[in-house]
């Protein structure tokens, strides 16, 4: 009878073969940088807004934000002025946010707009989540926090705070988890909540959730 691996030694190779297609795919994907659109004009629709003298505050209500491959949307947006060379915006209520191939939901989002262009968003929410279309595949990376700081000049997703990550089948788990979009490279932390935590669903299961309507 064959002698098999113990059991630590077969998920280290599981998680060398999965860190080996997360590589693999970073190749096509790391030439892949956002782009930058400062000057492409920003623009802002709203179904009411107000100025609030007491203090010095812009509120719009069901706002739409859109500079070209950039859209933000909630019910309440707030700033303290009109500004986008160096401002801060604060959006709160069923917010989303489209960049690039990827698209995020929380509840109150603080952006930071420097030169014209957004660079920040801090979004928290319980909890706050995205989702990533990967390619031209059918394949939905997704992942989910209590905060999620999203730096888009960079690309990438930092969760804290119960941080979930999943490509759809697997499922990893931790105090923080760092994701990349553009080269879809990720790194989880261990942190107060345990160590990080690692589902890798069997083959025939995986296919049989994906089989389910």
């Amino acid at each position: 009878m064959e002698n098999l691996p113990p059991e630590s030694s077969r998920l280290s190779l599981v998680l060398a073969a999965l860190m080996l297609m997360a590589a693999a795919a970073s190749v096509v994907a790391e030439s892949r940088m956002p782009a930058l659109q400062p000057n492409i004009p920003i623009i802002i629709n709203a179904e009411s807004s107000e100025f609030d003298y007491t203090i010095n505050s812009l509120v719009f209500h069901g706002l739409r934000l859109d500079q070209g491959t950039l859209g933000v949307e909630a019910d309440l947006a707030e700033t303290n002025e009109l500004n986008f060379e160096n401002g801060m915006w604060m959006f709160t209520g069923n917010v989303v946010i489209e960049a690039d191939n990827a698209i995020l939901f929380c509840e109150k989002a603080r952006l930071r707009f420097i030169n014209h262009q957004l660079i920040s968003a801090e979004l928290t929410g319980k909890p706050a989540r995205f989702e990533q279309t990967t390619g031209e595949s059918d394949q939905v990376n997704s992942g989910e926090a209590n905060s999620i700081i999203y730096k888009l000049t960079e690309g990438i997703l930092q969760l804290t705070d119960d941080a979930l990550f999943s490509d759809g089948t697997n499922k990893i788990s931790g105090d923080m988890i760092t994701y990349d979009l553009q080269a879809r490279r990720l790194t989880a932390d261990s942190g107060n909540s345990g160590p990080v935590k690692i589902l890798i669903e069997p083959p025939r299961r995986a296919k049989e959730q994906d089989s389910t309507p």
